[in-house]
């Protein structure tokens, strides 16, 4: 039986070994998640065009003689705030998308072996329940973040037009551009229809910051709190409740 826990304690601690020297730099590889990291960057440019939009066309309309487009200018100033705060959670989901893999196979899995090997030893059986729990937690992380990113994803690409239509009309204004008339040309006399674009362009961008704070915010803190929720399910639940006869019975079976 000495013999038979040695070979299960050294499985475990190859198992373990594997997964942190080569399964964690796998899995924490950017290049491995090419594809949704530049999904995520795509949505990175549009929010700092926007945010950029706004600001540069808050502080446009801030030259203009008179009060009138005032309150625009308020307005426009406050969303490139909001942007920027979306901008920041974009980019918490990208470091996620490579950082959840490491930590997982890189300390949750190597601790979960651990302990098991704890249990074998030991026969303590809440060593295997924890070691049971902490690998399940790890693999709901490990999967979950995608999950997360590709459910973000899908809800965007059907308003992403909102968000396209918003940076048209931004490059369309052609701020600062003197040599085509933008608008710095118009500072002593503000037409009609640039005001209609500047108020279709705000429109826009209420929008394409629903969308954003949809896709970028709510969806992901919904995914939080549910893998919260699992976890403490999980830890205060007999989930993984391993039986030790379980342990002596795969220990049995190995040995034949």
């Amino acid at each position: 039986m000495e013999l038979k826990k040695i070979t299960a304690v050294a499985v475990l601690v190859l198992i373990a070994v594997i997964s942190f020297t080569k399964v964690a730099p796998w899995a924490g590889n950017p290049e491995n998640h090419k594809h949704t990291i530049e999904q995520t960057e795509n949505k990175i440019d549009s929010v700092m065009l926007l945010s950029g939009g706004a600001a540069a066309t808050s502080a446009t309309l801030s030259l203009l003689p008179g009060d009138m487009c005032t309150p625009i200018a308020d307005q426009l100033a406050e969303l490139s705030t909001y942007f920027l705060l979306i901008l920041s959670a974009l980019y918490l989901e990208k470091f996620m998308i490579s950082l959840s893999g490491y930590s997982v196979f890189g300390m949750l899995i190597p601790i979960a072996c651990i302990l098991l090997c704890g249990w074998i030893l030991t026969g303590k059986r809440r060593w295997g329940e924890t070691a049971g729990k902490i690998a399940l937690i790890g693999m709901i992380i490990f999967l979950i973040v995608p999950a997360s990113v590709k459910l973000s994803d899908l809800v965007y690409q059907t308003q992403a037009a909102k968000v396209d239509t918003a940076v048209e009309e931004y490059n369309d204004l052609e701020i600062g551009d003197e040599s085509q008339g933008g608008l710095l040309n118009e500072l002593t006399t503000i037409t009609s229809g640039t005001v209609d674009k500047i108020t279709s362009f705000l429109e826009s961008l209420l929008e394409s910051l629903a969308v954003m704070i949809v896709t970028a915010c709510i969806i992901p803190i919904l995914v939080f709190v549910i893998l919260v929720w699992l976890v403490k399910t999980i830890f205060s639940a007999n989930v993984l409740t391993l039986d030790a006869r379980a342990i002596d019975l795969l220990l049995g079976k190995a040995g034949k």
